[in-house]
């Protein structure tokens, strides 16, 4: 009763209500603890904090998948035939974590079995170029032995490539595998896609892609038609100062060589001097080479059909 100081008693149903919810709310807490105690013991494992595939170790570009394996530098023709022209091959580990200890790769030739099995793929033509093996006096191995450092991902095994002689035409190759590591149990060499073939491309810094410009007409005749001319000539390296290209408009391919092909040596002054690659007849020459916008500017005098033509105009280097 109100102001007798006795408290009332609290119904059946609710009373009932409330030791349920008592009880829920206890349960609740104790999950809770539980789980908290189970986290604070036992730390959950980082998936990506072991290795996740095998460890190996395998020469960089020798997937088949990647032009069957072969790999091509780009070389620098240059001008003494003591001079060497750096290049280097690569060799890699593989798996998802970073090796932790020192690893010796020595490197080994794979012969001329890659070379054949790569013609007979991809040059099989009578009129393909064929690659072949360098001959050993035209480069030089400082050392085969390639140290991956703890924490590193690669090394390279440096080739020294001796240009002079070497033929703008030809395709020459080299070929290596992994002949041995130091720990074959920790990285073990890759037991697919072993043979890497080396290859380069021989340039120097006239050669490339030109827009060319000019007219070419009857030489010493007054009333001589002009014919204009505005097209894309390729400039391909034959030595470290002496590009080679095709005639007037005369289309990029082997077969038109011989009849076609003028060659342009680029003299210290940067006088110009024209020559012909096989039986075309050029009767003289002159001109400048412009290094600032890498531009040549010239005149050659040919003959065709007995009589003597002149050719002027000037080749700018494409931007791209």
């Amino acid at each position: 009763m109100a102001g007798s100081g006795i408290i009332s008693p609290v119904p059946a149903a609710a009373a009932k209500t409330y030791l349920h919810m008592k009880i829920t709310h206890i349960k609740t807490a104790s999950f809770f603890i539980g789980c908290s105690l189970m986290m604070g013991c036992s730390k959950m494992a980082d998936p990506l904090g072991t290795e996740q595939y095998a460890k190996s170790v395998y020469l960089v570009g020798a997937n088949q998948s990647n032009n069957e394996g072969m790999q091509i530098m780009n070389i620098a023709y240059k001008a003494s035939a003591d001079e060497t022209a750096d290049s280097y091959i690569s060799v890699a580990t593989g798996g998802s974590q970073l090796i932790d200890k020192d690893l010796a790769v020595q490197v080994g030739q794979a012969g001329n079995a890659a070379v054949a099995q790569y013609n007979a793929m991809h040059r099989y033509k009578s009129t393909d170029i064929k690659y072949q093996l360098l001959n050993g006096v035209s480069y030089k191995i400082p050392d085969s032995l390639v140290n991956i450092k703890a924490g590193g991902i690669y090394g390279n095994m440096p080739i020294q490539i001796k240009t002079a002689g070497l033929h703008c035409d030809s395709a020459y190759a080299l070929t290596f595998r992994i002949a041995s590591v130091s720990d074959p149990s920790y990285a073990p060499i890759r037991t697919k896609d072993t043979v890497l073939l080396f290859s380069f491309k021989l340039f120097n810094q006239y050669s490339g892609s030109y827009q060319a410009t000019g007219r070419y007409y009857k030489y010493g005749v007054a009333s001589a038609d002009t014919i204009s001319l505005a097209l894309v000539r390729t400039l391909t390296a034959v030595n470290f100062n002496t590009v080679r290209f095709y005639h007037l408009a005369t289309t990029e391919e082997m077969k038109n060589l011989t009849a076609s092909g003028v060659t342009i040596r680029v003299n210290s002054d940067k006088s110009l001097t024209f020559s012909s690659w096989g039986s075309l007849v050029i009767k003289s020459s002159g001109g400048s080479y412009d290094a600032i916008n890498q531009r040549f500017y010239f005149w050659y005098n040919y003959m065709a059909d007995g009589v003597e033509n002149r050719f002027e105009g000037n080749f700018a280097k494409s931007s791209l």
